[in-house]
């Protein structure tokens, strides 16, 4: 694994982590410990599109059944846009539970684009919900961060091999520098 860390816009940043392969247990197991380390509330929100393209169709077909189950039986799921039975865009919110970061990993096989937050006091479900499309994030969540609905965002990068993180000045810099660290070591 690689890291970047860069400011792109006043006080926002981006911390790129590159170079693993989710399929690998080991690489799988060390984005989850990754994800925990950034994680700083009790809660997540989720934006999900298209499905990937390098799975099987046994793969696709299992994951399209457990994701959304998983999701619904323990928090919210709204699926957005669909395509036959493809899923397109959809959208959830969960609690925080030692079995998410599992959860994640196969969301984030499934799915071509997943991206999810924690988050803050000035966006409930509700809110999330009804103004998806305004509030939507374009570039890696700085939209969210920007208008305080998150202090940090997670992204899967292109073809899945990369998490883009991306925070504001309201988020914990320790936690970025431990995970900075916690990356050199492996």
């Amino acid at each position: 694994m690689k890291v970047l860390k860069k400011d792109i816009k006043k006080g926002i940043n981006i911390l790129t982590i590159g170079y693993f392969d989710i399929d690998n247990y080991c690489d799988a197991d060390k984005l989850k410990t990754i994800i925990k380390k950034l994680t700083q509330e009790n809660q997540y929100y989720f934006e999900c599109y298209g499905e990937s393209f390098f799975l099987e169709e046994e793969e696709i077909l299992k994951y399209r059944t457990e994701i959304p189950k998983y999701i619904k039986e323990n928090g919210i799921y709204k699926l957005k846009r669909k395509c036959g039975e493809e899923h397109e865009e959809s959208i959830g919110g969960l609690k925080i539970t030692e079995e998410i970061y599992d959860q994640i990993i196969m969301m984030w096989d499934y799915f071509e684009v997943i991206e999810f937050f924690n988050p803050t006091s000035t966006l409930n479900w509700e809110k999330f919900e009804e103004t998806y499309y305004k509030i939507r994030p374009v570039e890696y969540g700085i939209g969210l961060v920007k208008k305080n609905y998150a202090n940090a965002v997670f992204t899967k990068g292109h073809d899945g091999d990369n998490l883009i993180f991306v925070y504001g000045p309201d988020y914990d810099e320790s936690l970025v520098t431990q995970v900075i660290q916690i990356i050199e070591n492996f």
